[in-house]
């Protein structure tokens, strides 16, 4: 533990050190980045599109209402998830969707540490965080893996971890198959899309824990429904979900 929080020490002086010869610019206006060890300015970070307000106990879908208990929507009414919450720091739609993209298709890898922020700040508000015992990616399928280079969901959860001071095992969950977009189908398609795609490597990673699933984008949840489902057969008492963005 000690040597975690001296590398992480270590790397954030590294960090502010390089501010100072190289001063970074925003990825999203292309004006000086003003946060320190940050590619995001102050302006941009806080006009990201949040979420907030009423909203699914379960899903965490945004919902219309005026009541102030919990609420299901009706997607999780249909098809129940196997997770236990779920949540997305913010909407994907204008710079929020900019960020994503980059960080997710054109390798703009600096971008880890300021989005996982968001997911920081969403989970300091939505969840009990000191219940988390163990932090999990979504898996890549190695096809996917191999192409693209990176996870960006392991990259957000590796920076999670420092937040949090947890435990970051990406090799505890594996996909077993490539499952393809899932941006084009329907809520039933998507479920049937990734069911039985997951497998855990060692069950002794998640038995009786509390387990926090993390991905960029979450739409319908069916991809951490499948996840959260494969892990509780494996003994997992309770999987939470978060994501940085909801798409549409």
């Amino acid at each position: 533990m000690y040597l975690h929080k001296l590398r992480h020490a270590i790397h954030k002086t590294i960090l502010s050190a390089a501010d100072l010869l190289y001063p970074s610019v925003c990825s999203a206006c292309g004006n000086p980045a003003d946060r320190p060890g940050c590619h995001i300015c102050w302006q941009c970070f806080s006009t990201l599109s949040l979420e907030a307000g009423y909203c699914c106990s379960l899903c965490g879908h945004p919902i219309q209402t005026t009541e102030d208990h919990s609420f299901i929507c009706g997607a999780c009414r249909h098809i129940p998830p196997a997770f236990d919450r779920a949540r997305v720091a913010g909407r994907f739609e204008g710079k929020l969707r900019h960020l994503t993209h980059m960080f997710k298709y054109r390798h703009a890898l600096w971008l880890a540490a300021d989005l996982a922020e968001l997911l920081h700040g969403s989970l300091l508000s939505q969840f009990n965080y000191p219940a988390i015992d163990l932090i999990l990616p979504i898996p890549l399928h190695t096809t996917r893996a191999r192409s693209r280079g990176y996870n960006q969901a392991e990259l957000l959860a590796t920076h999670l971890g420092h937040h949090l001071n947890r435990p970051v095992v990406p090799q505890a969950l594996i996909r077993t198959r490539n499952t393809g977009t899932q941006t084009r189908l329907t809520l039933t398609a998507r479920h049937k899309n990734v069911t039985g795609a997951f497998a855990v490597s060692d069950s002794g990673w998640v038995k009786g824990r509390t387990i926090l699933l993390v991905d960029d984008v979450m739409t319908t949840g069916a991809t951490f429904s499948s996840a959260a489902r494969t892990l509780k057969k494996s003994g997992a008492w309770r999987v939470w979900a978060v994501a940085l963005a909801r798409g549409q």
